[in-house]
């Protein structure tokens, strides 16, 4: 949005996974089995856990660090140690496997950014969910779609019994031209 010269408040939550080879892990342990591992998508307040095919992925942590891809030593130990209280019987692989981190967008007053940039036509956001990107997709793919189909977001709200206009970037999404300009610069785009 800062090539348009809009400011939106989104910032980089720089999020914690790491992978680890259910095959490499019933081989290696022979006393366990594969219903001793992650099957499906385990959640609590402090890890999400999800499986796919051999991959199973361990996510956790958000923390505001610049741009930075790299791991915080300290906060990279606490993963670790909250993943192996989670997954005892993974131990040896957590402290092995290589953590990944990346960047979530994320919008400084916690509400997705979701409906029309008004002043542009054809210009509708979605983003900003942080760490809950994948809960709110389907809801907010819904109101998308529902926007773009023509809905306005009075519709939506008498429709789906909740105010629409809650994510609403009005007010959020600024023309600042001079500011994006500075952006644009500090990022080379």
């Amino acid at each position: 949005m800062a090539l348009m010269d809009l400011y939106a408040p989104v910032y980089p939550l720089k999020g914690y996974a790491m992978s680890i080879s259910a095959k490499d892990v019933l081989a290696a342990k022979k006393d366990l089995r594969p219903r001793d591992l992650p099957t499906r998508i385990v959640s609590d307040k402090y890890m999400f856990t999800s499986r796919l095919g051999d991959e199973i992925r361990i996510t956790s942590i958000g923390e505001f660090s610049g741009w930075s891809t790299s791991p915080t030593p300290k906060v990279d130990e606490e993963f670790r140690h909250e993943a192996i209280r989670q997954f005892p019987q993974l131990e040896p692989f957590i402290k092995e496997a290589k953590t990944k981190c990346g960047h979530r967008p994320y919008v400084s007053d916690g509400i997705l950014l979701l409906g029309r940039i008004h002043s542009f036509e054809n210009l509708l956001v979605s983003c900003g969910p942080g760490s809950n990107g994948w809960k709110l997709a389907m809801g907010s793919g819904e109101i998308a779609e529902r926007l773009v189909a023509g809905q306005t977001e009075d519709d939506i709200s008498k429709e789906l019994g909740f105010d629409a206009h809650a994510f609403s970037p009005a007010g959020r999404v600024l023309h600042a031209p001079t500011l994006t300009r500075l952006y644009r610069a500090r990022w080379n785009v």
